[in-house]
């Protein structure tokens, strides 16, 4: 029976030359198979021939328009698109200069748990409620709490705005919190003072007083801002505007309540207009009526509800 002899070489590394086209060789050394195509020789059989093809392991060259549908690939470097190389696995939770080394998922998962600074949730509240924390990837929190306003008065006679203190807290310990919004103090008519705006509180964390109603501190004056208590930054809330003399309703200059933290009191309107108590910011103080009687304008402004801001951080 004659025998097919094909074109061999036992010496490494050796590679033919030159083939027919259709023409086979072989590196019995190396083994490795050749084919004689119209473009020059061609490598074909490298390690593969005498490996199982579900469990096939390239230890050289490249694999081109395969994809790989389930199973494990292993490989000592691993080069994906001419880019960078591939050549170990890392389970190193702290960042590094290695660019050829794939890291682990739980390595991910870990590093990015230990990272803090980034901003996840913020949380409010104007009216008494349960902060309850997104989540334990939630490391740190920025408390803000912000008193209520104190009510106005006549003859321009403003309340003051509730104090403000900001608190930085490890949150890992922390689940929920109670917090509690203080509620503006109630305005009135010219004699007499006005009431003092509630205190905000985020559990015994920190806390801040409400404003002064118009004339509780002195006679004829606004009232004065509350102040932040148990923060790393506790201010005072603005104070409001004082007596004016105004003896008629065509006299429309009412007095300004006090600015909070987060923004000014009601804008001026004419005698007769009482919708700026909607566009108060919370806490501001509010502001005296324009003129002096006891007529449905004459009553100075309540002061506006607390606030309290968390902002959660990874």
């Amino acid at each position: 029976m004659p025998k097919i002899k094909l074109k061999s070489s036992s010496t490494p590394g050796a590679v033919p030359s030159s083939l027919q086209v259709g023409e086979l060789a072989v590196n019995t050394a190396d083994n490795q198979s050749y084919i004689g195509t119209s473009d020059g020789v061609r490598k074909i059989g490298g390690t593969l021939a005498n490996q199982d093809s579900n469990n096939v392991a390239i230890t050289g060259g490249t694999v081109t328009n395969t994809s790989i549908s389930s199973g494990s690939l292993a490989t000592n470097s691993l080069q994906l698109n001419s880019g960078q190389a591939v050549t170990s696995l890392s389970t190193d939770t702290a960042l590094g200069i290695n660019n050829s080394a794939l890291v682990s998922q739980s390595a991910v998962n870990t590093y990015t748990d230990a990272a803090t600074g980034g901003l996840k949730r913020i949380w409010s509240t104007t009216s008494n409620n349960t902060y309850t924390k997104s989540g334990t990837d939630v490391k740190r929190i920025k408390v803000i709490c912000v008193g209520a306003g104190g009510g106005g008065r006549g003859y321009g006679e403003s309340g003051g705005a509730g104090g403000m203190s900001e608190l930085a807290l490890d949150a890992t310990g922390i689940t929920s919190v109670s917090v509690t919004i203080g509620g503006g103090g109630g305005g009135g008519q010219y004699y007499g003072a006005s009431g003092q705006g509630g205190a905000t509180s985020f559990g015994g964390y920190c806390s801040a007083s409400g404003g002064y109603g118009s004339n509780q501190n002195y006679t004829h004056t606004g009232g004065h801002g509350g102040n932040g208590s148990g923060g790393n930054l506790n201010i005072h809330g603005g104070g409001g505007s004082g007596h004016k003399n105004c003896h008629s309703a065509s006299y429309h200059n009412p007095g300004h309540g006090g600015q909070s933290f987060f923004g000014g009191a009601n804008a001026g309107h004419h005698y007769s207009e009482r919708w700026a108590q909607e566009q108060m910011a919370p806490g501001s103080g509010g502001a005296g009526s324009n003129f002096y009687g006891n007529g449905a304008f004459s009553a100075g402004y309540n002061g506006q509800y607390g606030i309290c801001v968390v902002y959660e951080y990874r």
